[in-house]
């Protein structure tokens, strides 16, 4: 016999676990970091940068946890609003990375440091979105305050890690094919579609 709460539980982790995975491996600031990294230094020099991507963004999920439950009581308004933000912020970004141009080469000679991708985090609005956002789609009170809490920022950590990997090797696969302009253009105008469609599910989620 099936019981209800914990049917209802496995449902409620697997579409967080749906989430996590479409909004850390669509296009961002720091997959296109690490896709620009890989294609110019190559996967091995990207790799302290990858680390310190997981590592700031999972203290991230996890502080923004310990402060978002506290909020979403006090301001429940604050969940819908945060929503709609973090769709609003995706189309922008969907369309600043559809439209880009060629950036210039040689403006910087080695890849970010692990402690220059870890403090990145805390300034990266798609992230802060994702962090609060994150708790206040899929908090589970089942678990608890704290359950709830590890859960959402496990799973990001268990979706993360393989992400960052996908986008470093992507970068260094296709560094030579992008030299074209006309690639790049398709290239970008692909990449910023992909992000729009993450704001179509940021919605219906």
């Amino acid at each position: 016999m099936n019981d209800p709460v914990t049917d209802g539980l496995i449902e409620h982790i697997l579409a967080l676990a749906a989430y996590c995975i479409a909004t850390s491996i669509t296009p961002g600031p720091n997959n296109m970091i690490l896709a620009a990294s890989g294609a110019t230094f190559g996967f091995r020099r990207t790799l302290p940068n990858m680390a310190g991507i997981v590592v700031g963004f999972i203290g991230l999920v996890f502080l923004a946890g310990i402060g978002g439950e506290s909020l979403m009581r006090a301001v429940p308004l604050l969940a819908v609003v945060l929503k709609w933000a973090g769709m609003a912020y995706l189309l922008y970004l969907a369309w600043k990375i559809g439209t880009a141009g060629r950036a210039e080469a040689g403006t910087r000679s080695r890849p970010l440091s692990f402690w220059q991708a870890t403090a990145f985090q805390f300034i990266n609005p798609k992230g802060l979105a994702m962090a609060i956002s994150s708790h206040a789609t899929f908090r589970i009170p089942e678990l608890g305050e704290w359950g709830s809490i590890l859960t959402v920022t496990g799973m990001f950590l268990f979706v993360g890690m393989p992400c960052t990997l996908v986008w470093a090797l992507f970068g260094q696969g296709v560094g030579r094919w992008l030299r074209d302009d006309r690639r790049l253009r398709l290239f970008n105008g692909a990449l910023g579609l992909a992000t729009a469609a993450s704001a179509l599910l940021l919605l219906v989620s």
